[in-house]
């Protein structure tokens, strides 16, 4: 239906939404995360408008820890939206956007700029482990 996301996964250390080619990105992220024995509950988030706030607000009270994922700019984009939202409903809690950040990015295949991005599932998982667990990098790539 439209304006509804779609639950992928359940975990109780970590909320990630995922956007558009991101979800998958999220997935693998979220495994790599459970192997570390972080469960993630992952939401392919499928509209920015309308955000689904009667799954996200829930989940994101609930967890504590929330991640969005995009492909697009940051500045304005789906994460922003999700910031917005949490902050105007005095849903406090940490948040950490991944995206392409406001400057030019070479153009290249998309792999490779997800890459150059710090983008990928490994990446991603390395970023959250360091921010919201306060655990090194483990060297995966």
């Amino acid at each position: 239906p439209i304006g509804k996301a779609e639950l992928l996964r359940n975990g109780d250390d970590l909320l990630m939404l995922g956007y558009g080619s991101m979800v998958y990105t999220a997935m693998q992220a979220a495994e790599i995360l459970s192997e570390h024995g972080i469960e993630t509950t992952v939401i392919n988030a499928r509209f920015v408008k309308p955000l689904d706030t009667e799954l996200i607000f829930p989940l994101a009270q609930k967890i504590g820890r929330v991640v969005t994922l995009e492909e697009g700019c940051l500045m304005g984009g789906f994460g922003s939206a999700v910031a917005e939202a949490l902050m105007d409903n005095d849903i406090l809690v940490p948040l950490k956007r991944f995206g392409v950040p406001d400057q030019l990015v070479d153009h290249a295949k998309p792999d490779e700029s997800k890459a150059d991005l710090g983008l990928t599932g490994s990446q991603i998982a390395e970023q959250i482990r360091e921010a919201f667990f306060n655990r090194q990098p483990s060297g995966v790539s």
